[in-house]
């Protein structure tokens, strides 16, 4: 319990490096047990084939055309993180601690993921690795684009951490503040451009993953 009231006193740090931080311990700290968990509790692909946007997705044999289909999809989970962002309620762990929505719409995606991996439940077929290459591949930013897509997510999070306009006791909103209060430093607008970088890369490595596999 102290570790998940220092990881949302962390998360919701005013220093952005302190929030990335302390959101990467979350983001491991959910995605390796929760790979363990479905490996062993769950039928391997059980989620293959479910998901209502990816398995209506056709991607293009283009390389090019492929990273810009996954890219505009990827924009989707992004957008949604900023956009609950503008809402924060009070922590139930720190209760002086506002939790924007956006961060529980981040693990929320690192549960699916880490599901995901541990069911091996992609929609492009492909032999299933022991348990330990699962927890590990994740770390190949090279051939897997797994950490760089929720590296981006997790810079637009903290970073719009910032684009919260409303605060609520988790029953009603307690305070607000105008659009034109909202200012990001220097940093937090480099660090918020990157998350779109990684966003792109990730999506070409997917993509060429993708083709590969293929054939």
């Amino acid at each position: 319990m102290e570790l998940l009231r220092r990881i949302i006193t962390g998360v919701t740090d005013d220093n952005v490096c302190k929030r990335i931080g302390w959101m990467y311990v979350s983001f491991f700290a959910l995605f390796e047990p929760v790979t363990v968990l479905s490996f062993y509790l769950l039928p391997q692909g059980v989620l293959t084939g479910k998901h209502p946007i990816i398995s209506q997705l056709r991607f293009s044999p283009n390389l090019w055309v492929s990273t810009l289909q996954i890219f505009g999809y990827n924009l989707l989970p992004t957008l949604l993180i900023i956009g609950a962002n503008l809402l924060a309620q009070q922590s139930r762990l720190s209760e002086e601690k506002y939790v924007p929505i956006g961060y529980t719409a981040f693990w929320g995606l690192t549960i699916f993921f880490a599901v995901v991996v541990g069911t091996w439940s992609f929609d492009v077929i492909s032999t299933a690795p022991p348990l330990h290459c699962r927890l590990v591949r994740i770390l190949d930013v090279f051939h897997h684009s797994g950490l760089l897509e929720f590296s981006a997510y997790l810079l637009v999070a903290v970073t719009s951490f910032k684009f919260t306009l409303w605060y609520s006791d988790r029953k009603k909103i307690v305070a607000s503040r105008a659009w034109k209060d909202v200012n990001l430093t220097k940093v937090e607008k480099i660090l918020l451009i990157l998350a779109f970088v990684l966003l792109i890369c990730a999506a070409l490595i997917e993509s060429h993953g993708i083709i590969y596999l293929s054939g």
